[in-house]
């Protein structure tokens, strides 16, 4: 396998500005969702009212990844970068000013519309970046947003115990959100950098692979549709299956979703170094085998001891999914689009949506237990299907003559010497 060139320093720092973005991303919502409780009491909200403030946040999302589609084929994600991420730390602040359901409502939409544009801008920037680097460094960009997730949580959970008032902490989370991050957003990919590698005449890294069929993109679809929903069922679900269905204590089934959170954040900073190996299509196939397993062993397991260990397993292999899907998604044009990372990006979030609801309304008439078979179908898909995702970086530029493994020549022949002349500029062609 050749090696990929050491990238020059622009380029490194837009690895490490991307990187912030996702940190950042991740941070602003998990500062909301644990003050959910607060903020529920304070509007004095049933459940049924609060469902609908958490459609608004759902709407919102889905919204937000359908209109970046102009600014990813013109390969101008870098500059909506610069203008989200503090936008969305100032909306941030949006619901804890909420005075009754009709404007929490409303300020979640806001905050998840900005929040759905930022996801396809940093996605579609963090594909850029990985051509230029010439190996995977997706997965390392979406562990780094599990990571900030939790620690985002963490200090969120804290805060509230210590009794800060909503507003106070949503204004400070805000701001520290969006003064941290403002030094790293110069550091991203200028404009002509970006549109050298991803623009719409850009046909694809190297230009060998053809455009692919719609059925390829439903399938690709379909992949984040299921990874989202796999995440999504094990945070909203593990819980009461613990506690309910295993007879775990409330603390030890709040276990379930930390084994599972951690141990993807594990894999997800490991699976780089092993796309870069073996391709995206083996971390893609042996990832979804892993998730498969683990989802078996809690399901068939005889106590919560055992489930935790398939909690975990679970995560570790399902971590990889959704950044080898995206980057693949990134990497695949049809014959009207350079890129369908937006859709695919789009079906994700309607999986995360969809999926823990559909679960429940399952449940409620089989059983929790048969009900999470559901994700498991999807997490078999991903198996089935993972040959699609040979367009990630890692994967055979060929398009899978290598007979399916995924391993092809790796990311190093992925950039040629004219597209990063291109990309890096004349005037920083040596770095």
């Amino acid at each position: 396998m050749t090696r990929a060139p050491a990238p020059p320093p622009e380029v490194r720092r837009a690895r490490l500005a991307v990187a912030v973005t996702f940190l950042v991303h991740a941070a602003v919502f998990a500062t909301w969702a644990p003050r959910i409780p607060s903020i529920k009491q304070a509007l004095d909200l049933d459940n049924g009212a609060l469902g609908i403030a958490l459609g608004g946040l759902a709407v919102g999302l889905l919204a937000g990844t359908r209109l970046t589609g102009r600014m990813e084929r013109a390969g101008r994600t870098g500059l909506a970068m610069r203008i989200l991420v503090p936008v969305q730390a100032v909306a941030l602040v949006g619901p804890a000013f909420a005075t009754d359901l009709v404007t929490l409502t409303a300020a979640l939409a806001v905050l998840g519309l900005i929040g759905g544009m930022l996801d396809v801008a940093m996605n579609a920037h963090a594909v850029a970046v990985e051509r230029l680097y010439g190996r995977p460094i997706m997965s390392g960009f979406h562990g780094l947003w599990s990571l900030g997730s939790m620690v985002g949580s963490a200090i969120a959970a804290l805060v509230a115990r210590e009794g800060v008032d909503v507003r106070v902490h949503f204004i400070v989370a805000g701001i520290v959100c969006a003064v941290a991050s403002a030094p790293f957003l110069t550091r991203l990919l200028r404009p002509d950098q970006e549109a050298a590698v991803t623009g719409h005449h850009v046909e694809v890294p190297g230009g060998r692979r053809p455009p692919v069929r719609v059925v390829v993109v439903v399938m690709m679809a379909a992949m984040g549709f299921g990874a989202f929903l796999g995440e999504g069922a094990i945070a909203d679900w593990s819980a009461v299956y613990l506690n309910e269905s295993l007879g775990a204590s409330v603390g030890l089934a709040a276990l379930g979703l930390s084994v599972f959170s951690g141990a993807m954040t594990a894999s997800r900073l490991v699976a780089d170094r092993v796309g870069a190996k073996y391709g995206p299509v083996v971390v893609a196939r042996a990832g979804a085998a892993l998730g498969a397993l683990g989802y078996v062993i809690f399901l068939l397991a005889p106590g919560p001891l055992v489930a935790l260990v398939g909690f975990a397993v679970a995560g570790f292999g399902i971590g990889p999914a959704v950044p080898v899907v995206f980057s693949a998604a990134g990497n695949t044009g049809t014959k009207n689009r350079v890129s369908v990372l937006g859709p695919v990006v789009s079906a994700g979030y309607l999986g995360a949506v969809l999926g823990p609801v559909a679960i429940g309304a399952v449940a409620h008439r089989t059983g929790l237990a048969w009900a999470l078979i559901i994700p498991l179908g999807f997490v078999v898909l991903i198996f089935v299907a993972a040959g699609l995702l040979r367009g990630a970086a890692g994967g055979d530029e060929t398009d899978g003559e290598d007979g399916g493994d995924g391993r092809g020549e790796g990311a190093g022949t992925r950039t040629d010497g004219e597209t990063a002349a291109r990309a890096h500029g004349p005037a920083t062609i040596d770095g």
